[in-house]
Formats: structure tokens, sequence, C-alpha cells
């Protein structure tokens, strides 16, 4: 009498957690499941203990699509708007701090500005708090945000920083010093950063 022994091995995954994150290949955000990838040793087709432990994937719930966590530090779309409002609100505090907070004028563009960006209840009482609370320094902020920002999205929070600084006059020294160091952390270049500038003093002089 002969006997067959059927084994070998088998990848198997398992789901060990769930989350939303934005798809490359969909183009949009998308649940997907955090699968943790085992090979096991399996006889006549039953697995019976796992031999390996090969990594975790990142399963698109919609396109099926895997990718490594790398894909992770994309920002979602509600993540990315929400880095939006926070550095248009950093920004336009910088440049106040720079020469123009006690401006009524600068301070009512300050406050159509994050409006603009999405804050609609945003009010001057806002922009108070902001003044106090906004940290010094923004430039990890900004840098994170430029990665991710076409050259329109970028020109856009620099253009509403320098209308605010420009809402009392001409650019002081240190207000452009601190349009050109957000405008670098940005990614810009410095020609790139001049012009956007430019535009904003042109049409202020309008």
């Amino acid at each position: 009498m002969f006997f067959f022994l059927i084994w070998g091995t088998k990848v198997r995954f398992k789901t060990i957690a769930n989350g939303t994150f934005f798809c490359p290949r969909c183009g949009g955000d998308r649940p997907y499941e955090r699968r943790l990838a085992k090979r096991w040793f399996h006889l006549y087709y039953i697995p019976l203990f796992p031999t390996s432990t090969l990594g975790e994937q990142f399963r698109c719930g919609v396109c099926q699509t895997s990718y490594t966590e790398s894909v992770l530090s994309r920002p979602t779309s509600g993540q990315l708007s929400s880095l939006l409002i926070d550095a248009a609100r950093g920004g336009i505090v910088h440049v106040l701090r720079a020469g123009s907070a006690d401006s009524p004028d600068a301070r009512a563009i300050a406050v159509s500005e994050v409006v603009r960006a999405g804050l609609p209840a945003y009010t001057d009482q806002d922009l108070t708090a902001d003044l106090g609370i906004v940290p010094g320094d923004l430039s990890q902020l900004f840098t994170t945000l430029g990665m991710q920002l076409a050259d329109t999205g970028k020109e856009a929070l620099l253009g509403a920083a320098a209308r605010v600084a420009l809402a009392d006059g001409g650019l002081t020294d240190l207000e452009r010093q601190v349009l050109v160091s957000s405008g670098a952390s940005l990614g810009m270049t410095a020609t790139h950063t001049a012009g956007v500038i430019a535009m904003a003093e042109q049409a202020s002089r309008a």
C-alpha cells in the first residue's frame, strides 16, 4: 500500500487594521486593509504552522492594488485640506507679526484670506488667538505641504500672505524676509518667489 504525502507552503494574509488613504491608482481617498503576509507549511492543503513572516502590505479596498507602507506618506484629501488651512493661517500670522498686526486693513484682509482658504467662520477674534499660539517656525509644515502642492497651490499660499503684508503699504524688509523664507520652505525657487511677491506688489498699486 502506498501513501502520498501532499505538502508544501503557501502565503496567507491576515488583515490587522483598516483605514483610509490616497490610492495612487484610483486617484482619490479610498479605504485600505493593512495585511500581514506569512508563509505557512501545509499538509494535505491544511495550514499547520507559519514558517516565516514576509511583511505587510496595504491593499486598496476598491481597486485591490497592494502597496508598501510608504503609500501612507501622502496625505488624504481631507488631511491635505487641513494642512492648507493651517499653512494659510500660519503664513498670514507670520507676516502680521513682522509689522502689520495692529493695522485694521491688514487684519481685515487677513481674515478674508483665511475665510477664502476654507474657514468660513473665521473672525478677527480668531486671528488674535492665532497671533498668540501659532509657532514661530512653520518650515516643517510648509516643506511637507510643498511636496504635495503644484506650483499654483504654492503661489496661492504665498500670494495670500503677500496681500496681507501689503495692506498697510509697501513691504518692510522683515515682511519681505518672511515671504522669501516661506517660499523657500514651500520648495519654490528664489526667482519664483520673487515673481509672486512682485505680482502682489503690482496688484496693490493698481
